[in-house]
């Protein structure tokens, strides 16, 4: 009965209802006494905080991750933060593959959801691609790392905090082991840049990695590759500049060299898209550079990522509609037109993103006491920055009242499944509907 009432489950629902039985094995875990430091229960809704964060590639904490948990918390927070970044249908194929059994028609359907992908045409070669070019770039960010880490704390403690961050920063996730996150390394320019390049190599997206690097054989780049490397440079590029001249003369920097602070500009523009990694504390930043890192964690990384935000993608089909609608000019792309369903997506995605974040920050400017001398700013980090799936904040997440929690929990979530997938497992939209209604006119505008 319980099988038959799986099978009945639609692709989004199916995948909904994985994700949050992963985040509720982790929460248990995390929850055990020998799961903390202390050696004592942690309360359960900080352990789901953590476990939904880990999961959801966030890294928003409510208790210090070096502090707080054990080597076996530490243990279960990295391994739900690779489940999460990979996907939990990546890592099912591949244990079928290596069984020796066959995925069925229903297991490539979720598959191809979660990786966002449209044909099933060499998906199980997709998957070992994956598993490879994750566990290549994580071993290089790793071996880059140690040469920082093994000097400073020794060989097991330094392999351990290279292999840890190496990962969390490829899957975006955040989370960190020296309980202020990079602050310290701001005057060290290969963690810097070592750490920006594993966020940029996880947020661009497998399938687009996987067409850089098949380049010398194909010849050509898809579309979609082209228009992300361009989109991603154009973020980077003129977000480093506006973090320059917002930051150059500010206190934060006056102790670093002019190319450390360049670096740093860097790091800012990178680390909102949408990894959480924090080199600077964001109380102490500009006006200017707090509205430009929001809005780069609500843009966020590449669809098929590791990333959260609502796409590079999203935001410039929806730009370029705009632009070609004011122009009048049909949606056009590459010498392609655009289907309208890819156009009604963006919007969708767009809005409702919007409509969720302005909904859980009035919720939580009515539940959550302001910090002396701080504005509707520090609620805002927090929310763009939990629907994104990012993890940076301004300090006020251990003191979260449970509704808080529990409205964060939510758009973590959201986040990491999809706001499409999320909304589309509600209810039934596999149906086809065949009742058509007499068209209307409507003044708007």
């Amino acid at each position: 009965m319980e099988k038959y009432k799986i099978k009945q489950l639609t692709i989004p629902q199916y995948i909904v209802v994985n994700y949050m039985a992963i985040i509720l094995i982790g929460g248990i875990l995390l929850a055990l006494p020998f799961a903390s430091n202390a050696h004592q229960w942690t309360n359960l809704l900080d352990a789901m905080f953590t476990a939904t964060s880990a999961v959801c590639v966030t890294g928003q904490t409510t208790l210090n991750t070096a502090q707080h948990w054990s080597p076996f918390g530490k243990l279960v927070i990295i391994t739900l933060i690779e489940i999460g970044g990979i996907g939990f249908m990546t890592l099912w194929v591949v244990f079928f593959t290596q069984s020796g059994r066959r995925t069925n028609l229903r297991q490539r359907r979720v598959l191809l959801e979660t990786l966002n992908i449209e044909t099933m045409s060499g998906s199980i070669d997709i998957v070992k691609y994956i598993i490879k070019f994750t566990l290549a770039v994580q071993s290089l960010g790793a071996l880059v790392l140690s040469l920082v880490f093994i000097p400073q704390f020794g060989w097991v403690k330094g392999t351990l905090y290279s292999v840890f961050h190496s990962i969390s920063a490829f899957n975006n996730a955040g989370f960190d082991l020296f309980g202020n996150s990079l602050i310290n390394y701001q005057a060290n320019p290969l963690v810097m840049l070592t750490i920006s390049v594993l966020i940029i190599a996880g947020g661009l997206g497998f399938i687009v990695w996987r067409d850089l690097l098949t380049v010398y054989r194909n010849r050509k780049l898809m579309r979609y590759t082209k228009l992300i490397i361009i989109g991603t440079l154009a973020l980077l590029l003129s977000s480093t500049l506006l973090f320059i001249c917002f930051e150059w003369n500010n206190q934060t920097w006056q102790h670093l060299s002019p190319v450390n602070r360049v670096i740093n500009s860097f790091f800012l523009a990178v680390t909102p898209r949408t990894a959480g990694y924090a080199n600077v504390d964001y109380n102490f930043l500009m006006p200017g550079s707090l509205f430009l890192t929001i809005a780069l964690m609500f843009i966020g990384g590449t669809s098929g990522s590791t990333a959260g935000g609502v796409k590079v993608s999203t935001v410039i089909v929806a730009g370029l509609f705009l632009v070609n609608t004011f122009r009048g000019h049909p949606m056009t792309l590459y010498r392609r037109e655009l289907r309208e369903e890819t156009l009604r997506r963006a919007f969708f995605i767009l809005t409702m993103g919007f409509t969720f974040i302005l909904f859980a920050t009035l919720i939580l400017l009515i539940t959550e006491p302001f910090p002396h001398g701080t504005g509707i700013e520090v609620i805002l980090m927090e929310v763009v920055s939990c629907f994104s799936t990012v993890g940076l904040t301004m300090g006020i997440t251990p003191q979260l009242s449970a509704v808080g929690k529990l409205v964060l929990i939510w758009l973590m979530f959201m986040g990491r499944c999809g706001l499409v997938t999320f909304l589309w497992s509600l209810g039934s939209h596999e149906k086809n509907w065949q009742i058509h209604y007499p068209e209307m006119n409507m003044m708007i505008g």
